[in-house]
């Protein structure tokens, strides 16, 4: 049995343990998680407030809905302030985020402007209101947290058996029509989680895990590196030259929460 908690890497006891979805359920559309044709990710034993800490999982799903949302140029359109040229701006049409409550939007720091006058949006404290923020960046952040999460979870349950000592992991997410890409050729057939979500996993020869966590329209590739070796590092660097390489290492993986990534 695991008797420590993956998200800090302390120790458990029966008295403190939670039971954290390996996969989240905010991601998760069907109602019968065990139904014919899809996998079943189960639970993992943590601490109740590590659990309860990683508060973004619940924003997972908007998440992903609001890159999605940001992919069509027909939904959003990006100008500069008439008052402040200096001061980008993202007009995004409500009509493409119809779940959003506005808790939701203000999770994204995005204002809703919906019932101001066009002299009020064109007003410089407007600006005031909310700390400037790169809504795709700040989406992405949100998702690759719970994935990465979600990924370390899969392989803690699956393939290790135990918890790490620490965590160093390269991420390579994709945005767009990721839909049509499967992997099933390299790692044999991998049921799905649900429509649209499927990870791929796999261990290398040199003890590294290589994963494809696929989720709507984004596509992460992930290298969990535990080898003292860099072999499959450098191959994943080497393989991805122009993409967006981002590394997260350290104790815990709890701390993935704070956008401790590294651009390498």
């Amino acid at each position: 049995m695991i008797n420590t908690c993956y998200l800090c890497g302390r120790s458990l006891s029966d008295a403190g343990a939670s039971a954290d979805h390996v996969v989240p359920k905010t991601l998760i559309a069907r109602t019968q998680p065990k139904a014919k044709g899809f996998d079943y990710a189960g639970t993992l034993p943590t601490h109740g407030p590590c659990n309860n800490e990683f508060g973004p999982e619940t924003y997972a799903g908007k998440a992903l809905e609001l890159l999605d949302a940001l992919h069509n140029p027909e939904v959003f359109h990006e100008y500069r302030h008439p008052k402040d040229p200096s001061a980008r701006m993202m007009a995004v049409n409500s009509a493409a985020l119809p779940t959003f409550t506005r808790r939701d939007l203000q999770f994204f720091r995005i204002i809703d402007v919906r019932a101001r006058t066009k002299d009020q949006l064109h007003d410089l404290s407007l600006l005031e209101e909310s700390e400037p923020v790169n809504p795709r960046q700040q989406a992405l952040f949100v998702a690759l947290a719970v994935l990465t999460k979600s990924t370390a979870a899969l392989i803690v349950s699956r393939k290790l058996k135990s918890v790490p000592n620490a965590w160093d992991v390269l991420a390579m997410p994709f945005v767009g029509d990721v839909a049509e890409h499967g992997f099933d050729d390299l790692f044999g057939g991998t049921e799905p989680f649900d429509i649209g979500l499927k990870v791929w996993l796999g261990k290398l020869e040199t003890g590294d895990f290589l994963a494809i966590y696929r989720a709507k329209k984004i596509l992460v590739f992930f290298l969990f590196r535990f080898s003292a070796t860099t072999a499959a590092w450098d191959r994943m660097l080497s393989r991805f030259p122009n993409a967006t390489r981002l590394r997260f290492h350290g104790p815990r993986l709890l701390d993935v929460l704070e956008n401790s990534w590294e651009r390498v």
